[in-house]
């Protein structure tokens, strides 16, 4: 391979980003400083990690929209929370500068001359994207990912390798203002990882039947020579996959081409049985809870499938270390442990929990929940959110994001909520502010057992993880002391 892969568009010198702050965004301008483009961007919302990260690669942001900050720019990425009326976008339109949304950018600039493995599903595919990335970076192919989340080996959204893979989470949510499409439809992968499928964006689709149609779509984009691994744990994902004419392999927990189960805890670490068609192999993780191990499954087997060894595979899963904000360990004490987990669709809140429950049996699982995304703060989900909270011993709400831009009429009405999952069993709260949710969760500690607290949004939750560890480590000093 040559030195450098990713080469530089002849004549293109600056590239303007508008909403540069978004992490998908805002990787892609680092990748696009580091083949050499002179980047700008703007942005209403300039704040860490992203403004620290772009500060670091030498990109100068703008707080605020403002034709001036156009400039000389040849091209223009527009974010997907931007929208006409939009002071930069007008611009941009008006004088016919030329401009693409980041999926667009992101393939015309770095996926068009790799094997792209694209990986998508309602849940896990930022996990799974990640660890299939190590993977193949522990067998020496030296592959480029982008991901959705910080995985934590390599403490950045993205990596520029010389090897012939590219790893990328396959986003289905909309691209731009001018493009009401999945982003996973401009990837062309030739290979793809299914690892669930429901129903979620409300905001955009209008219910699972359209979803499932851009899926079909994404499966008909994938070769024949190339190979599909999908779950069989969801039946509208086994629907989809019908009409697949790829070669194409199952992963599940029973009856599938390939299965992981959990055989013993060692050293904190699950040891796993990683079985398939020509027999099984031990692999160990420091993850926990089934759907990680849904996730290791999926990675392996797609591993397996391109020709990575048992035992590059094994190497990778056991030096794995997860990614940032998925059951990320916070602070840890003998009393206490503080997650935080990027759950907000309630299969992924009932995982989290479920997985905590049985990694912990004893403990006190105390739930703090934002409802921060779109589908979140409606009731789509209304009924179902309580049982949810089923192996939670205490659950916190914080009154939704915004919600006075979700019409009426769609709502999630949080009291009725706190009301089914009382009539469940489960102390559930809500409240108005972030300081009294952790207030009301350090004074909830049973000092005689430990105290396991989840903090689950897919957004900032008004700073409130700094906050409840601080006040964590106040209580076990406090403890420490009377010992």
């Amino acid at each position: 391979m040559p030195d450098k892969i990713f080469e530089k568009v002849s004549g293109l010198k600056r590239i303007h980003f508008i909403g540069i702050c978004g992490v998908a965004m805002g990787s892609l301008a680092g990748m696009m400083k580091e083949v050499g483009y002179e980047i700008s961007g703007s942005d209403e919302h300039v704040y860490p990690p992203m403004s620290d990260m772009l500060a670091g690669w030498g990109i100068p942001v703008a707080e605020g929209f403002a034709e001036k900050n156009i400039g000389e720019a040849g091209l223009v990425v527009v974010g997907n929370a931007i929208s006409r009326g939009n002071p930069e976008a007008e611009f941009v339109l008006n004088e016919n500068i030329p401009y693409l949304s980041m999926a667009q950018a992101l393939s015309n600039f770095f996926l068009r001359q790799r094997d792209v493995i694209a990986i998508a599903g309602t849940h896990g595919k930022t996990t799974t994207t990640a660890l299939l990335a190590h993977i193949l970076k522990t067998a020496g192919e030296d592959p480029s990912f982008f991901i959705g989340g910080v995985p934590v080996n390599y403490n950045s959204n993205y990596l520029l390798g010389k090897g012939k893979f590219f790893v990328i989470e396959a986003d289905e949510y909309d691209s731009a203002f001018f493009e009401k499409v999945p982003k996973f439809m401009f990837y062309r992968p030739r290979h793809c990882i299914f690892t669930s499928l429901e129903f979620d964006h409300a905001d955009i689709y209008r219910d699972l039947e359209e979803i499932k149609l851009w899926f079909r779509r994404l499966v008909n984009t994938v070769p024949s020579k190339g190979e599909i691994i999908y779950s069989r744990e969801y039946p509208a994902l086994v629907e989809v996959m019908k009409i697949s004419r790829a070669v194409s392999h199952s992963f599940g927990m029973t009856n599938a081409d390939f299965m992981c189960t959990e055989k013993s805890i060692c050293d904190g670490n699950a040891l796993l049985e990683f079985r398939h068609a020509g027999g099984s192999c031990r692999l160990e993780t420091p993850l926990f809870g089934e759907f990680n191990y849904m996730n290791i499954c999926a990675a392996a087997a797609m591993a397996m499938r391109i020709g990575i060894s048992e035992e590059k595979i094994a190497e990778g899963v056991r030096t794995f270390r997860g990614v940032k904000r998925r059951q990320e360990l916070l602070f840890k004490d003998r009393n206490v442990g503080i997650y935080e987990d990027f759950a907000h669709h309630p299969t992924a809140i009932a995982q989290v929990l479920g997985s905590l429950r049985k990694r912990f049996p004893d403990s006190k699982i105390i739930a703090a929940y934002e409802p921060r995304s779109a589908t979140s703060r409606r009731n789509v989900f209304q009924d179902v959110l309580p049982s949810a909270f089923k192996d939670a011993d205490m659950v916190l709400i914080k009154k939704p994001f915004k919600l006075e831009v979700v019409p009426v009429d769609e709502r999630i009405d949080i009291e009725k909520v706190i009301a089914d999952s009382k009539a469940l069993g489960i102390d559930a709260r809500w409240y108005d502010d972030v300081e009294t949710i952790v207030c009301d969760t350090i004074g909830s500690f049973d000092a005689s057992r430990l105290n396991v607290v989840v903090i689950m949004s897919n957004g900032g939750f008004d700073g409130i993880y700094r906050m409840m560890v601080e006040k964590a480590q106040e209580f076990c000093e406090k403890m420490h002391q009377q010992n």
